[in-house]
C-alpha cells in the first residue's frame, strides 16, 4: 500500500508565505527515519546535481525496481530550511495522481538531510534534446508543450505555481513519448487575495512581474510556457543578453523578435502563441485552459509519436538567396501542392508547416506573401525606386541577423536568484583587488614629484667618476607629501 493513500485534500494548508504544509502525524507516516541503504543500492556518482541538492539512481534491495533519489541538506547558507523541503514532498503527494507530474514513492530522513525517492525518468532531461540537436521540430515542441501544460493545468487547478519551468526541470519516459514535470522546490501555493512577494526563477525565463516584486500569480508559469516554447523551437532564448541586468531590461520592457533565419520553417500558429503567453500584463496571457485550446496545440498533423530531436540539414538552412532561385524555379501551384504536402518543409512531414519560402516563414497553407511577390516580380519588373527600396530593406535584415544571439540550450550555471535551490552553483571571477596605498600615491602624485626619466644610454665606457652615486638630497620642508 502507497504511503501516500491516507492522505486527502483536507489534509494540505497553505501557510502566508505559499508553502504547504501537512499535519505532523501525516509528515511522519510519509517520512521514515532508517537508513536509506538499509532498503535501497545508492549509486555514489549523482547524476544530476544543484546548489543544495542531488540526484543519484537507486534499486531496491528485494524488488529491483530502480528509482531517483533526490538528496537535499536541510540547512543552506546556515538557515534550516525544513519547511521549504516539506513543502516539496506535499506538492508532490498532491499531485501523485498527475500522469505529468513526475510520482512520490517514499521518503528517507537524518538529521542532516531528506531523501525523496521519485519514480525512475529513463530518458532524461529534455534539455539532452536541445544539447544534441538545438532545436525541436514543430510537431514534437508541440508534443511536449502539450504535457507541460497537462501537467500545468493539474497544478493551477490546486493553485500551485511551479515558478521553475524550464528544460532542465522535464523529464522524458524511457523511449521519449511522455514529458513529466519536476523539481518544485521553488513552487508557491497561491491562494486568492494572498500577496505572496518572492524573486524566485531562473534568469532567462523568470516573468517580469517577478522582477518588479509583485505578488506572485499562477500566470508567471504561462510566461515560462511562452519561452519555452521560443526555446524550443529556435533554439535560443528570447530576452538574453550580455549581462543580467541586460537579461533582466529585455524581460521587463518584452523585447521579442523573431529572426526569420533562425524561425525558418517555424508557422505562423506558433509564433501567435509564444506572441499571446510573452505578454508583460499577467492578465493579459492566455491561462493554461486557453493554451491547451490555442488552435497551434489543437492542431493534431505532424504530431510524433515521441518527443525526439532531429538535426537540421545544411540545405534546410540554405541562404536566402538560394531560397529566392528555389522560389523563383517553380509554378505557383507546385508552390501550393508542395506547401500542402510538407515534403520539403524544414520540419519534416508538415502539412501545415508546408514549404520554405523567401523569408523562411511557413503560412498555414504554404506559402507566404512575399511568395506572391517574389511570383508576381516575373509579370512586371519593379522600378528603380522599388528596388533600392528592396535592396535597403534587405541590408537591414541582412544587419540584424549578423547580430549575436544567444543560445539557450546552453547551459547557464550561474544562480541567477538567491532563493532557487534547483539552480546549480558555479564559481564567477572575482572582482579586481582595491588599489594599494602606495599605488593611489603613485597616481596622484604631483608631476614635480615624479622621478625625472632616466638619462639615456651612453655609447662610450663610464670612469669611475661617473659611476660614483651623488649624495641624496634631504627633502624640501615646502613640499606635501601624499603618503
Amino acid at each position: 500500500m502507497s504511503v501516500l493513500s491516507g492522505l486527502s485534500k483536507a489534509d494540505f494548508k497553505t501557510a502566508s508565505d505559499g508553502l504547504l504544509e501537512l499535519p505532523e502525524e501525516k509528515l511522519r507516516s510519509i517520512m521514515r527515519s532508517e537508513p536509506i541503504t538499509d532498503v535501497y543500492h545508492v549509486e555514489q556518482t549523482p547524476f544530476a546535481r544543484g546548489k543544495f541538492a542531488s540526484v543519484r539512481k537507486i534499486r531496491h534491495l528485494v524488488s529491483g525496481e530502480e528509482y531517483a533519489a533526490k538528496f537535499i541538506r536541510k540547512r543552506r547558507r546556515a538557515a534550516d530550511t525544513t519547511r521549504e523541503i516539506q513543502h516539496e514532498v506535499a506538492v508532490l503527494a498532491l499531485c501523485n495522481d498527475c500522469t505529468r507530474v513526475v510520482r512520490l514513492h517514499e521518503v528517507y530522513e537524518t538529521r542532516s538531510e531528506v531523501a525523496i525517492v521519485l519514480e525512475l525518468c529513463a530518458g532524461g532531461e529534455l534539455q539532452r534534446l536541445l544539447d544534441d540537436d538545438e532545436r525541436l521540430p514543430e510537431g514534437a515542441a508541440r508534443r511536449a508543450l502539450r504535457h507541460v501544460l497537462e501537467g500545468l493545468a493539474h497544478l493551477h487547478a490546486r493553485r500551485v505555481a511551479h515558478l521553475d519551468l524550464k528544460p532542465q526541470n522535464l523529464l522524458l519516459s524511457a523511449g521519449g513519448e511522455e514529458l513529466l514535470i519536476c523539481d518544485f522546490g521553488i513552487s508557491r501555493a497561491i491562494q486568492p487575495g494572498a500577496h505572496v512577494r518572492e524573486i524566485l526563477g531562473t534568469r532567462d525565463y523568470v516573468a517580469p512581474e517577478i522582477l518588479s516584486y509583485e505578488p506572485l500569480t499562477l500566470a508567471a508559469d504561462i510566461w515560462s510556457v511562452g519561452v519555452l516554447a521560443y526555446v524550443l523551437l529556435s533554439g535560443y532564448s528570447p530576452f538574453a543578453g550580455d549581462t543580467k541586468q541586460e537579461t533582466y531590461l529585455n524581460i521587463a520592457q518584452c523585447q521579442l523578435s523573431f529572426p526569420r533565419d533562425i524561425f525558418r520553417g517555424v508557422s505562423q500558429r506558433a509564433i501567435q502563441f509564444i506572441r499571446e503567453t510573452l505578454v508583460v500584463d499577467p492578465m493579459g496571457r492566455l491561462t493554461v485552459e486557453e493554451c491547451l485550446a490555442h488552435p497551434w496545440l489543437k492542431d493534431e498533423s505532424d504530431i510524433p509519436l515521441a518527443i525526439v530531436g532531429v538535426g537540421f540539414d545544411a540545405q534546410d538552412l540554405a541562404s536566402d538567396e538560394d531560397s529566392d532561385d528555389e522560389v523563383n524555379g517553380v509554378e505557383v501551384n507546385e508552390v501550393k501542392v508542395k506547401g500542402v504536402n510538407g515534403h520539403s518543409g524544414v520540419n519534416g512531414h508538415n502539412g501545415v508547416n508546408g514549404r520554405k519560402d523567401v523569408n523562411g516563414c511557413n503560412g498555414t497553407n504554404g506559402t507566404h506573401e512575399d511568395d506572391k511577390e517574389s511570383v508576381d516580380s516575373r509579370a512586371s519588373s519593379p522600378s528603380r525606386e522599388e528596388r533600392g527600396e528592396r535592396e535597403e530593406r534587405e541590408e537591414r535584415e541582412e544587419e540584424e541577423r549578423d547580430k549575436p544571439l544567444k543560445h539557450a540550450h546552453a547551459r547557464d550555471l550561474s544562480p541567477p536568484f538567491p532563493d532557487a535551490p534547483s539552480t546549480p552553483k558555479v564559481s564567477r571571477k572575482s572582482a579586481p583587488p582595491p588599489p594599494s596605498v602606495l599605488a593611489l600615491c603613485k597616481k596622484f602624485q604631483p608631476d614635480y614629484e615624479k622621478p625625472a626619466p632616466p638619462p639615456p644610454a651612453r655609447l662610450t665606457p663610464l670612469s669611475p667618476r661617473d659611476c660614483a652615486l651623488p649624495p641624496p638630497r634631504p627633502p624640501r620642508p615646502d613640499r606635501a607629501v601624499l603618503c
